[in-house]
């Protein structure tokens, strides 16, 4: 179950793409000037007509400023920047959507859970380390080290088993894939990638003996490895190995 190599045409050809808008976008602006726009001066000679002395002359206003003109060359840039940034999106969202779904764009299934690999994963790898896990969280230490290594594990073991996180794919994504590609419940994943988080993030700005997570952090972290132990047991019962 590795990482399809189809999704990394994809940011080729967009980048391909933006380069070539980049390249109309030059053509289009033209030359830069910093000269302003003005109105085109009449230097033909008038004639000077005297005021009648009953006439009163009113001095027409003063212009508030020089007109700005925009030419078609920069509104054509601009549109071009603009679809440039939209494509950006786009891509981004695109690789997201593809990480987090399957290659084809539907959300992960369970196809291959009794392919040798997967059933070493689920009834071997995964209780191993569901039993680490635990030891290490009850024996004290810091609660966020223990949790971003016992997460950090989790991914270790699945990535030996073809289920690693693709690089699209951020920690929760991996969260939700691995329970619908293992069939294993969802809420303890994902309540331990949340610790996770918060422990990996948490330390930014703090000193080394700080610990953002507490003993109830640490006790929930505990809890969500019990849950998913028992759901690999009851797995392991199913393909018919004692667990």
């Amino acid at each position: 179950m590795g990482t399809p190599a189809g999704p990394t045409r994809v940011p080729t050809v967009m980048t391909l793409i933006v380069l070539v808008l980049v390249v109309l976008a030059a053509a289009f602006v033209g030359d830069f000037s910093a000269a302003p726009v003005t109105d085109p001066q009449d230097s033909s000679p008038r004639p000077v007509q005297s005021a009648a002395p009953t006439e009163t002359t009113t001095a027409p206003p003063l212009p508030d400023g020089e007109r700005i003109v925009v030419d078609g060359g920069t509104l054509a840039a601009t549109a071009l920047v603009l679809l440039m940034l939209a494509l950006a999106l786009l891509t981004r969202f695109l690789l997201r959507f593809r990480g987090r779904h399957g290659p084809d764009g539907d959300p992960p299934q369970r196809t291959e859970l009794q392919h040798p690999a997967t059933v070493a994963l689920v009834t071997v790898a995964l209780p191993e380390w569901a039993a680490a896990s635990r030891a290490a969280l009850v024996s004290g230490g810091s609660t966020s080290d223990t949790i971003i290594r016992c997460w950090l594990e989790l991914e270790r073991v699945c990535a030996e088993a073809g289920v690693g996180r693709t690089p699209t794919q951020t920690t929760s994504d991996f969260a939700s894939t691995v329970a619908v590609t293992l069939d294993l419940p969802p809420l303890p994943l994902a309540s331990l990638n949340h610790l996770y988080q918060r422990a990996r993030f948490g330390q930014a700005g703090r000193s080394p003996a700080a610990d953002p997570l507490g003993p109830a952090d640490r006790h929930a972290a505990a809890a969500s490895v019990d849950d998913l132990a028992r759901s690999l047991a009851a797995r392991a019962r199913q393909q018919g190995v004692r667990p």
